[in-house]
């Protein structure tokens, strides 16, 4: 039905596009434009949770320092170079020479302080786990020196959003103030910054000028427009057609279309995103079932979802089950081995055995157990993430497999900022979502802290062995001892059972290979093009000899109006995923 689908919008695309001069043209704009299936949640860098909101960052805001497109390794970014105090808490950052933001005010030290200094007294949620024992003075215009209080296993890097003080100070007069602001100024350092946004439909973004990274060279590109898809296949077909360079969360039926197309590469990027179904541990002040409350309960739940199906029917088998979830995205040195006797892989049976055993048995004979004083059935209330592809799928799974073990399923449905919401009050039994990780793990482990009930602790849940390692391993800066501490800090909150982590959620994407080249894997020949940690291609790509967005020197732009009939009945494949230091991967 989905192959029938892509046939028919490449018809209807075909039929409904009308030719326009390739951008490569004397006197054209050179224009990239990349499909995507997740709505931006906001575009201001102290509110937005979402991949789509990260991308639109990368290419509009620099940060203090990088991190190398094929190791991770910290590399220059806005500052030349820094110097460490023989104690390791004071380093001394010097900015590059001549710094002007987009629209031509000077780039100084001030700024750094000023983002530092706010970001901690409004508590910037995107900021905070990088700034909050920080303290900045400007020692000149292009020197800055920045204290941690405490040991900081994450210096030298300073990776959080620099935003313009020049912009910023006048709207972020309070934590509420700045939050409500739309981030719609277009102000940036970064290579590309924001011209128009049109929610539900694109973001462009032109070619900053001023970008320290074009070494006094024009930009290559113009511009780039990020485009919003509600169906998956539409966006597909519009790849083939030449309407889009480059892809994002590419639906499973199409890889293999895409990979017998000889003009378009399909890639599978790794970074440690990772899908997740939420179980209530309870700690909001909305509350779940009374029988989610049960570690035995959950321990069952967990034994009950067959997550090698999730992999082999929605991942076509391209990645290997997890049995905990991904703090990282250097996978295999931040993530522990679950011990076998610990591990709640798929075992109906035992699921059973659990329940029966804790007095959770069905006594009126309809298939579904009651609590064991004999009341309150246990129907759970599954939200459905309708901004995600894989959510209505997996939530029809779920259901099934819980009725197996006499746990019924009832649904409802949000959209992502409803679902957030949801969660942040704690009125939901379960769900599923996703989440992309961030290069060091404190950003991710940090979202299971107490202080973060409210927020982006989405398992409700607080332990005070996890809050009693979290702390410690903030402040470790021996590598392999702090290892040791994320492990365990894995493991406990495995043993509580209120994730099953369904999958690794790797990036499915395609370009075209007859548009643009450059295009860089983060991690090297693993991670994604596009949507991955910092954004590497974007300043690097450069046109393919003289043609445009489409090979043969025509670049086809489809008729508003006929569009949405390929839209229509589509399912939306933004499985959040939200990026830690929120996106919420």
């Amino acid at each position: 039905m989905r192959r029938a689908f892509v046939l028919l919008a490449v018809i209807v695309l075909a039929a409904t596009m009308v030719p326009m001069a390739s951008a490569q043209d004397d006197g054209e704009r050179v224009v990239l434009r990349i499909g995507d299936t997740q709505n931006w949640s906001s575009l201001n860098p102290t509110a937005g949770y979402l991949f789509a909101d990260y991308e639109v960052w990368n290419m509009q805001y620099g940060t203090l320092t990088n991190k190398a497109a094929d190791d991770f390794e910290v590399i220059p970014g806005l500052a030349e170079s820094w110097e460490a105090s023989d104690d390791g808490l004071v380093y001394t950052y010097t900015l590059r020479e001549g710094l002007q933001w987009s629209d031509g005010e000077p780039l100084t030290s001030e700024d750094v302080v000023w983002n530092i200094t706010t970001a901690n007294e409004q508590e910037w949620a995107n900021h905070l786990a990088t700034t909050i024992n920080l303290t900045a003075v400007a020692i000149d215009d292009r020197t800055v020196e920045i204290t941690s209080s405490v040991p900081d296993p994450k210096l030298p890097a300073m990776d959080f959003y620099l935003l313009p003080k020049h912009i910023w100070e006048p709207v972020a007069t309070d934590a509420t103030a700045v939050t409500e602001y739309d981030g719609l100024d277009g102000v940036g350092s970064g290579p590309f910054v924001l011209e128009e946004y049109r929610d539900q439909q694109s973001a462009t973004l032109v070619a900053n000028p001023n970008f320290y990274g074009w070494e006094g060279e024009e930009p290559p590109i113009d511009e780039v427009i990020l485009q919003y898809f509600a169906n998956p296949d539409a966006m597909v077909a519009a790849l083939i057609q030449g309407e889009l360079d480059a892809v994002n969360s590419v639906p499973t039926a199409s890889v293999a279309t895409l990979e017998d197309d000889p003009n378009i590469e399909f890639i599978v990027g790794e970074q440690g995103s990772f899908g997740e179904i939420a179980l209530n541990g309870g700690a909001a002040e909305g509350q779940p079932h009374p029988a989610l409350l049960d570690l035995t309960v959950r321990q069952a739940i967990s034994h009950g979802v067959d997550r090698q199906a999730i992999i082999d029917d929605l991942w076509l088998g391209l990645v290997e089950p997890l049995d905990a979830f991904t703090p990282a995205a250097d996978v295999r040195k931040w993530t522990p081995e679950i011990p076998a006797d610990q591990q709640l892989r798929y075992d109906p049976e035992r699921a059973r055995q659990l329940l029966d055993e804790a007095g959770y048995v069905d006594t009126d004979g309809d298939g579904i157990r009651e609590m064991p004083d004999g009341t309150d059935p246990i129907v759970l209330d599954h939200a459905i993430n309708t901004d995600g592809d894989l959510a209505q799928p997996i939530a029809e799974l779920f259901q099934g497999w819980m009725e197996e073990i006499g746990i019924g399923v009832e649904f409802s449905s949000y959209d992502a900022d409803q679902l957030f919401e949801v969660i942040v009050e704690g009125t939901y039994d379960t769900f599923y979502w996703g989440w992309g990780v961030f290069v060091d793990p404190d950003y991710m482990l940090s979202y299971f802290t107490e202080s973060e009930i409210g927020n982006y602790n989405d398992a409700n849940w607080v332990d005070p062995r996890y809050e009693e390692l979290y702390q410690q391993q903030k402040v470790e800066t021996d590598e392999a001892t702090r290892i040791e501490m994320v492990h365990e800090m894995v493991t406990v909150f495995h043993d509580a059972a209120v994730y099953i982590v369904t999958s690794p959620e790797p990036e499915l994407q395609a370009y075209r290979t007859d548009t643009f080249e450059g295009w860089v894997r983060q991690p090297a020949d693993i991670g994604p093009v596009i949507f991955s940690q910092t954004g590497p291609s974007y300043p690097l790509l450069r046109p393919v000899g003289s043609g445009g967005a489409g090979g043969d020197g025509v670049n086809w732009i489809l008729v508003g109006g006929i569009a949405a009939v390929v839209v229509i009945g589509g399912v939306l494949i933004a499985t959040r995923r939200r990026s830690t230091a929120d996106e919420r991967e």
